[in-house]
């Protein structure tokens, strides 16, 4: 489904200007509304991009982002995994499907809003055991400018993730401009018992995967036109993407150096834009 336009491909800079302006945004605006992408080939790849929605309907205008490893660190653990550790301190995931079955046991009986409550007290107090900071703050700078460009460029934003869908609403409005309705996520079957929402202890289908456009689909009866992810779990849905951008973590320095390389196998041969971390983020993380 994807129209390739990889670093260096038929879109070039010249094509950009030529293409005008998408609701009166020329280039040049959409290059300073970008400061922390830095200047080169993946940055004009992603403006061309947002160039060419000029002509689509605001109704299909939709962009879905993976969340751990793509929107926020998630290295030494993904943040869902140390509230974990937080409410249920001898829970001992697998992986990180275990960790959404065990906090599922862990939170069953409470209320929705309970359990909200008890993910706002833990991102309020926890810090990153690297960078000393509130899980809140380590959202990537890059990633964040681009959800908010591309709310003003009329687009409509989930987070797709195989983590926490619950835990993510509470985090997504101030993390990344999300709305909690706009989150999508494996968690917890909620019933109605007794006169009120309550959680159980299983688990509906987990996220992952072929899941994730499937479960886009579901909420928002389109796939997108922009899906950026970073991992295996992510293939499908960037497959399912008109323009996929896969985020490669190669900065040692300022975060962690890791790759997937079945992620990286599936952008080659799906003509996805890989961003480098290192090579085209200015900057990581807000100050």
């Amino acid at each position: 489904m994807h129209t390739p336009v990889e670093a260096g491909g038929r879109w070039s800079l010249a094509t950009v200007t030529c293409m005008g302006q998408v609701g009166g945004w020329g280039h040049g605006e959409l290059v300073a509304a970008l400061p922390s992408w830095r200047p080169g080939s993946t940055r004009d790849v992603l403006v061309a991009f947002l160039a060419s929605m000029v002509e689509v309907p605001i109704l299909d205008r939709v962009a879905a982002f993976d969340n751990d490893g793509t929107l926020a660190c998630e290295k030494p653990a993904p943040c869902v995994r140390a509230f974990l550790a937080h409410v249920a301190p001898d829970a001992e995931p697998k992986d990180g499907h275990d960790t959404e079955r065990l906090l599922a046991r862990a939170l069953a009986g409470l209320t929705p809003q309970e359990a909200a409550a008890r993910a706002a007290d833990f991102l309020a107090q926890a810090r990153h055991p690297r960078f000393q900071r509130p899980y809140t703050d380590l959202v990537y700078q890059p990633m964040r400018a681009l959800v908010h460009l591309l709310h003003r460029l009329s687009f409509t934003v989930y987070v797709v993730s195989d983590g926490s869908r619950d835990f993510l609403r509470v985090m997504a409005p101030t993390a990344y401009g999300v709305r909690p309705e706009h989150v999508i996520g494996s968690e917890a079957r909620i019933r109605w018992v007794g006169g009120g929402l309550r959680r159980d202890g299983g688990l509906v289908p987990l996220d992952d995967g072929p899941g994730k456009p499937a479960h886009l689909w579901d909420r928002a009866g389109r796939l997108p036109l922009l899906a950026v992810g970073n991992a295996k779990g992510d293939i499908e849905l960037l497959d399912s993407a008109q323009h996929a951008l896969l985020l490669r973590h190669d900065d040692a320095d300022r975060e962690y150096a890791y790759e997937d390389q079945d992620a990286l196998s599936a952008a080659r041969t799906g003509g996805w834009t890989v961003v480098s971390m290192r090579q085209d983020f200015a900057q990581v993380f807000s100050p």
